[in-house]
């Protein structure tokens, strides 16, 4: 039953027995009257309470009649609350329109008349309390508006013969992408597709007050969405409630889809209850232990299970029963024919919730061959560390010889050296142009033999050594060396460098590459004469 609220009336008089007479006045059962004797508590009271209609003295101590009025109006909780000045002086129009100005919708004049005041009170309450209520329906309705708008499902009223859209909220706007005008009078049946016209058509043919049903619907970009629609009957009107449940049907297409792949899939893959029974068993599982889905539906997991391993299997059944997730745990399996293979066992536990029947899904692949193969690689990779092992210890052994060859190298080429040297220093007086070309060969061949034996230990070093790649300035590198090489060369060489770009690139064997490059440009040129080779090099 609807609870009729009471109207609530403010007397403000700064005369007691004003307020006495006003309120034995104006009493009703339908009523509550409060009162107060000045501009302040008047505030006070309207702010706080919800009033329906004021009667305000005009004449007042302090704060007057028109004051309090100009407040109330200016403030947005109190300026919809009408006030009937009451007063006993200056009725004159100028003074009236004062009060009319400052928000009164009547007067009432000393003495009072208690037939007029009740009458003027009883129809502006009326007439407030009618507004009031209108204020309230409106407000409700538009809440009820927008809940509508904005609801995610699409909600309207459909004419129940010629199908054609009445009212339609925003969101069958939002879900199929039309403007409203596109949809406004338009049949719901012109969205659908033949298939579901038809169905429609039948059922709007049953007598039935609720409908439900699902239906595919067009979308402006002619993409296609399910609808799953909920329908009252009344006064030939259909009132809809429609959701777009297009994700959940791509979900069920997804399980069915994974329900053949898992049924086709390679893996074994069955599932079975808490006793071990099998109740669900795949083409994989048929292949790997050669049992027929009729055959696995009449045994349990026991019969694939070596009874060795029994025990073992039993406390991983238990575990996964309450709840532990078991992945990729390498077992053994017996065929029907009795061979044993490996297999990497997943399990984990599923719950019928209609019956909280516990059941368990399995995965396992056979690993036999792939455990063969791992075995042969396991073989490889000793029999490749041992074979690094032996290059290694060559290549030290190599190390030691290399070293060990050039100071056995090194030892006559310096004997040589020194001794062409002291042959000329000592018989520099009476050897001829010849005999000192060919000493000053014996020197720089001596020489390039020491650069040589250099370039072999350096070369040597090359593969050992890590890469480590960084930008390099090649035209810094480059004068760089070839101010080595000058110092060593018997004979002036004149070299030109354009610009050269740089590289990135491991700087010691760039660099050597360089040197062995500039080296061997060089080395062709050199002849015992006065003529200066020149060598150009661009970029």
């Amino acid at each position: 039953m609807k609870q009729i609220s009471k109207a609530v009336i403010l007397i403000v008089d700064d005369k007691e027995t004003n307020l006495f007479a006003l309120e034995h006045l104006l009493a009703a059962k339908d009523r509550v009257i409060l009162q107060a004797t000045n501009g302040e508590s008047a505030l006070q009271i309207a702010l706080n309470k919800n009033i329906n209609l004021i009667i305000l003295d005009v004449q007042m101590p302090g704060m007057d009649g028109f004051e309090v009025a100009q407040i109330l109006q200016s403030n947005k909780k109190t300026k919809e609350i009408p006030i009937i000045f009451a007063t006993a002086e200056r009725t004159e129009h100028q003074f009236m329109m004062k009060g009319f100005g400052e928000g009164a919708i009547d007067y009432l004049f000393k003495p009072l008349d208690p037939e007029v005041v009740k009458a003027k009170v009883d129809v502006h309450l009326k007439m407030q309390m009618q507004r009031k209520e209108l204020v309230d329906k409106n407000n409700l309705l538009q809440k009820s508006e927008l809940l509508i708008n904005n609801s995610a499902d699409i909600i309207g009223i459909i004419d129940a013969v010629t199908f054609k859209i009445e009212e339609i909220n925003h969101a069958f706007n939002s879900i199929l992408g039309y403007t409203p005008e596109e949809t406004r009078g338009v049949a719901i049946t012109f969205f659908l597709s033949n298939e579901d016209r038809v169905r429609l058509a039948e059922m709007a043919k049953q007598p039935k007050d609720r409908l439900s049903f699902d239906t595919r619907i067009y979308c402006k970009n002619r993409s296609m969405k399910w609808l799953e629609w909920k329908v009252v009957v009344k006064n030939r009107k259909w009132f809809v409630n429609a959701r777009d449940i297009t994700e959940i049907k791509e979900v069920e297409r997804i399980r069915n889809y994974l329900a053949t792949v898992v049924k086709q899939s390679n893996d074994a893959i069955y599932i079975h209850n808490n006793e071990g029974q099998i109740i669900s068993w795949n083409e994989g599982a048929e292949k790997i232990y050669g049992y027929s889905e009729s055959e696995a539906l009449k045994m349990k997991i026991w019969n694939i299970i070596p009874r060795h391993m029994q025990v073992e299997i039993e406390e991983i059944v238990h575990k996964i029963l309450q709840g532990e997730k078991i992945e990729l745990f390498e077992t053994k399996r017996i065929t029907k024919h009795g061979k044993m293979v490996d297999v990497l066992l997943s399990a984990a536990v599923i719950t019928d919730s209609g019956s909280d029947q516990k059941s368990i899904a399995i995965t396992e692949r056979d690993i036999t061959q792939q455990k063969i193969a791992d075995e042969q690689i396991g073989q490889l990779n000793k029999d490749l560390q041992r074979n690094v092992e032996a290059l290694e210890n060559t290549n030290k052994e190599l190390e030691s010889f290399s070293y060990s060859v050039s100071h056995d190298l090194r030892a006559p080429l310096r004997a040589l050296s020194a001794y062409s040297k002291i042959f000329e220093e000592d018989y520099e007086a009476i050897l001829n142009d010849e005999a000192k070309k060919l000493l000053s060969k014996i020197n720089y061949n001596a020489l390039r033999m020491g650069t040589l034996i250099d370039d072999l230990l350096s070369f040597s070093k090359l593969g050992r050594k890590e890469v480590q790649r960084s930008e390099i300035n090649t035209s810094e590198l480059v004068d760089g060396i070839l101010n080595e090489i000058k110092q060593t060369a018997p004979y002036k060489t004149i070299i030109t460098i354009g610009d050269l770009p740089a590289a990135f690139a491991d700087r010691s064997l760039i660099r050597q590459v360089w040197i062995n490059l500039l080296s061997n440009a060089i080395k062709p040129r050199l002849r015992i004469s006065d003529k200066m080779p020149k060598l150009i090099f661009k970029s």
